[in-house]
This record gives structure tokens, sequence and C-alpha cells, in this order.
């Protein structure tokens, strides 16, 4: 999720069939994925994703799993709602395990959290990402973006970008 920007609600719908390697000047998967809030659009992931992938694939290939109508994750629960619940407790199993169950301000992680990373990442982190794309990519608008996402982005947390200058175009 950190690397796709998808909502946990996707995990349980996401097959093998809305799952493409892109190979071009980046590789990435685009993902088309059923409409979910009013949004259809693909999401293209990030260079990380497409290794995941491609390691979840061979697994489930070993067990007959990976035809295009099968799921991605947990693939052998029928129940979709009960294959969420089961991602929800192994992910709560691991933030308990590994002290992270809260966040610095003390509020409680959720899978969710993983998706708000990958959005406020590309915000810290991403050379020059406009809001409208990266909203788009995410199936969110500017407004949520701004409120949500970057409520946590400082402007010294990207000082680099704010100091940059465009050059300019036709000198030599």
């Amino acid at each position: 999720m950190v690397n796709s920007f998808i909502r946990p609600s996707d995990l349980k719908t996401l097959k093998h069939k809305h799952v493409e390697v892109v190979k071009a000047h980046n590789t990435y998967l685009r993902l088309t994925l059923p409409e979910t809030k009013s949004h259809d659009a693909p999401i293209v992931t990030l260079f990380p994703a497409v290794r995941i992938y491609r390691q979840i694939c061979l697994h489930q290939q070993a067990l007959s799993r990976a035809g295009p109508d099968d799921y991605v994750f947990l693939p052998h629960l029928k129940d979709r709602n009960y294959a969420l619940n089961v991602l929800n407790l192994m992910f709560n199993w691991v933030l308990k395990v590994t002290g992270l169950k809260t966040n610095a301000h003390g509020l409680p992680r959720s899978m969710y959290s993983l998706r708000h990373s990958a959005i406020t990442f590309r915000l810290l982190y991403g050379h020059g990402i406009d809001l409208l794309t990266l909203a788009r990519n995410a199936r969110t608008s500017v407004e949520v973006n701004i409120n949500h996402y970057a409520s946590t982005v400082s402007g010294e947390q990207n000082i680099a970008l704010l100091q940059s200058r465009r050059t300019r175009l036709g000198t030599t």
C-alpha cells in the first residue's frame, strides 16, 4: 500500500487481472481496480511495488492461485470481508509486536496509515510532484490532499523545493 496509494478496501477486491506490469521509461504497476468513491481511473504505483507483486505471484503460482480471476491477497479466502479482517488482524499484530501501534502524536495506526504514508511521502520526497497528479493517481481530491495528507508537511521538510529555481528556456 505504501508503494501503490490504494485504500485498504481495495485489498479485498484486487485480482491479478487488475494488475499490469508496465515496462517503459519507468517500470510500474498499472492497477485498474473496480470503481471506488466515484473514481475509476487506473492507479500507477512506485517501482518497489513491481518487485513485491512479482514475489507474491511466485508464491501464488506454486499454489496454483495466480490466475487472472484469483485475488492478489489471501486468494484462498472466498469471503472477501473476512479476508480484509484477516489482513487487518495481521497488520495490527505486526504493529503491536514492533511497538508501533500508535504514531508520534499518540494516535492509533491502522492499515489506512499505509495509504496516508504513501501520499505524504510523495508530498515530501516526490521531486516536483503536483497535487492534482497525486490526487488523481490516489483516487482522491486535491482538497483532501491539502487538508488531510499535507497537514503534517512543513515548509522546512521541503526546503530544497522552496529554494529551487527554474532554469530559463532558450539560454545558452
